[in-house]
């Protein structure tokens, strides 16, 4: 990369202020490469702060009181370093950059600084010390300096706000209680207020952490990174997603199926297009990488809409590096003027902290702003700039319900070679996630052994018509995934991820997986649409409740198996209810559960499931099914579960004169195809002493759910009174 400031160049400190003095032949350099760009350069808003991240990129929200909650002692990552400044940087005439402090806080951090539509707003985050306070939203008014404060409360975190075309605002906030399933730190999901901090709302309802949103200035969608491993490997599936700003139309914007990129960090909309730039990063790594455009009309996976800028370099075939991106030069927070021109952080290599850089995708760059002994970081202008197009608002916040339509399920790869009439129905689940992990040392042991993430609810089943259509309700603001099943009650293809729809919002689909750059062919109208959006057909006696193996399968077990499956000398497998220790006091597994899921192959050490990565399902003996650590990329239909599973075989010829009802093997099938929970809640079968802590969590969770539903009644009445007035 090519250094354009080739004269020396020095910084003066004078009165808290920081001025860049360059030469005459520096100056006419930097105006070949600014001179365009002036009016958006000359007033900038950064921040100084340690570089965020730690043993993954999301771990940045420092929770005030998370290492208290656990008395047991496990230590949990708390990633603050304090000492920070709010900045601003102004660009003179000649091209010299002169800095000033706005606020410094020497025990407390800022970040993530956003700049409203008008140019006269700045909103920002702000810890003012490691364990008396938490990141809360605040407000400068550039004109006065004044600052107030939007959120508030001890013990939840909320930064990386961004204002809104509709002028409210939406953030990442921990205010969700729940933990990272296979780490010891707090989630963040999406929330939604009003400019004043009133009405606060959750619109994401995700597995784990969700960061770093931003309004393309061409759609007018919010771009996010979505982190997710629901029924596949935690490393890879950091994608990028897109939402309205209202939380309606969650879906995959790039990656959601593949190795690479391994992490999308700090995407921003490239104006004039609907591209993004942004960071390429790994996944047990902080958040930096390398610098590169999206483009999602080129594809959607891996590297086919990837191309690494500063210099221009595509991408080919696919990647599969977890702490992808991290030697040599590297980038974070970068701000698009154009396709071809940027503001970045940025670090040489061989440099020890980030630097404000104007940068084009040649890699030419000026030198903005630097500290020695801190980073400069998130440079945005403060300027006027257009609002982006206003997405239709379809909510309906008095609703509890919300629904999908499905034109043709044998529609896209999902279900490729898979012949019409195979799939009968749609089996919809609902994911319960994890308020905390009270003390186990390498991920879940609770919900199941190697399998199953999180608690799965059968919310019911829908079916497929002739022509391949469903249209169905679902309770909204609930991550909820689908399953094909087919005549015998296996799965054909299970979806590993979620949805979550708003109240009131329908979500329609053209069919499994189906390639979202292609065009959809005009077709009659679907069966199930004439026939009505209907509610879910129950899931015999189990809908809506967390899927238990003790409770729903144990009980098929003893009135038709234990007589013979008691152990002994024998060696049948014993398929008694008999818990199983191993010395863990939550390690509690039926017998029966033991002896069936039980395979040969060891479990990965932690963090490190590359070498189990590249198989798409587990076995044992008696069972096969979707792998914890399955590939991210789309898996064939009938490439795990029931139909592969020995034991389901076994029952269906009938074994030893047992029969099987219908409902039994349905069950049976059931637990299988949603990867073998054990539990179907946190709290089955914990000792007392951890049921307490985890409740102690939970009521938390709880008690901001209310909080959420006190605010979206008063939101309801509020846009109810603004309605009549007009």
């Amino acid at each position: 990369m090519k250094l354009l400031l080739l004269l020396p160049l020095f910084l003066t400190v004078s009165n808290g202020m920081c001025e860049t003095l360059a030469s005459e032949e520096d100056a006419v350099v930097k105006r070949s490469l600014l001179e365009a760009h002036r009016g958006k350069l000359q007033r900038i808003i950064f921040t100084k702060h340690f570089d965020m991240g730690g043993s993954h990129y999301a771990y940045t929200d420092a929770v005030s009181d998370e290492d208290t909650l656990n008395p047991n002692g496990v230590v949990k990552e708390f990633n603050y370093t304090p000492g920070s400044s709010l900045c601003l940087l102004e660009t003179g005439e000649h091209y010299e950059f002169k800095e000033t402090t706005l606020i410094q806080d020497k025990e407390g951090v800022f970040r993530d600084p956003d700049v409203s539509y008008d140019g006269k707003r700045i909103l920002f985050a702000w810890k003012k010390s490691a364990r008396g306070d938490d990141y809360h939203l605040y407000e400068m008014d550039f004109a006065t300096r004044d600052v107030r404060q939007l959120t508030s409360g001890q013990g939840v975190a909320d930064y990386e706000g961004i204002y809104l075309p509709d002028g409210n605002i939406m953030f990442s906030s921990t205010r969700c209680f729940q933990n990272v399933d296979c780490w010891h730190v707090s989630v963040s999901n999406m929330y939604l207020m009003n400019k004043d901090g009133k009405y606060m709302r959750r619109i994401g309802f995700d597995q784990v952490n969700t960061n770093y949103a931003q309004v393309h200035p061409e759609s007018g969608l919010v771009t996010y990174t979505r982190w997710e491993y629901n029924d596949r490997g935690q490393i890879y599936p950091q994608p990028l997603f897109q939402m309205c700003p209202n939380g309606t139309h969650q879906t995959e914007y790039y990656g959601n199926n593949s190795y690479f990129p391994t992490s999308i960090l700090h995407a921003r909309g490239i104006p004039g297009t609907r591209k993004v730039l942004a960071i390429l990063s790994g996944h047990h790594t902080q958040q930096r990488g390398k610098l590169a455009i999206i483009d999602p009309s080129m594809g959607r996976q891996e590297t086919s809409g990837v191309t690494l800028v500063a210099p221009v370099k595509k991408l080919e075939g696919i990647i599969k590096i977890d702490a992808y991106g991290q030697d040599g030069d590297q980038w974070q927070y970068p701000y698009p003027l154009d396709e071809q021109n940027y503001l970045v952080s940025f670090r040489p290599d061989g440099q020890q902290r980030f630097g404000i850089y104007f940068m084009n995708s040649k890699g030419e760059r000026v030198l903005m702003a630097a500290d020695p002994v801190i980073s400069c970081n998130q440079p945005v202008p403060l300027a006027p700039r257009p609002i982006p197009p206003q997405q239709p608002d379809s909510l309906d916040w008095r609703k509890t319900t919300s629904a999908y339509t499905l034109q043709d399920i044998y529609h896209g790869p999902g279900l490729q070679g898979i012949k019409r009439g195979t799939v009968k129905k749609i089996r919809v689940v609902a994911l319960e996630f994890m308020a905390t992990d009270i003390g186990r040392k390498h991920g879940p042991s609770t919900i199941s052994d190697l399998a199953a993430w999180d608690v799965k609810r059968v919310l019911g089943e829908t079916p497929v018509f002739e022509d391949g259509s469903a249209a169905f309700e679902v309770p909204a603001r609930t991550p909820v995934y689908f399953q094909a099943i087919d005549a015998n009650g296996h799965v054909v293809q299970t979806m590993r991820s979620w949805s979550t729809l708003m109240p009131g919002e329908i979500f329609s689909c053209t069919g499994c997986h189906e390639n979202k750059n292609e065009a959809v062919n005009s077709t009659p109208p679907a069966m199930a649409l004439a026939a009505g959006i209907k509610p879910l057909e129950p899931f015999y006696d189990i809908s809506g409740k967390g899927f238990s193996f003790p409770q729903m399968i144990q009980p098929i077990f003893d009135a038709k198996c234990v007589k013979c499956h008691q152990g002994g000398d024998t060696k049948p497998p014993d398929l008694r209810a008999t818990p199983v220790w191993d010395g863990e006091a939550r390690k509690f597994w039926n017998q029966a559960y033991h002896v069936l899921i039980s395979t040969d192959r060891p479990a990965p050490p932690a963090n490190d499931t590359n070498q189990v990565l590249g198989v798409i399902s587990e076995k044992s003996r008696y069972l096969n099914w979707i792998g914890r650590w399955s590939v991210p990329e789309m898996i064939p239909p009938y490439s795990h579960g029931s139909s592969l599973s020995p034991l389901v075989n076994l029952l269906e010829k009938g074994h030893e004169k047992v029969r099987m009802t219908r409902e039994e093997m349905d069950k049976i099938s059931c637990w299988i195809d949603l990867a073998l929970p054990h539990s179907g809640k946190w709290t089955e079968g914990m000792t007392p002493e951890d049921e307490k802590i985890y409740n102690r969590v939970y009521k938390r969770r709880v008690d901001m759910e209310k909080e959420d539903s006190s605010n979206i009644q008063d939101y309801v009445k509020e846009m109810t009174r603004t309605t009549t007035r007009k």
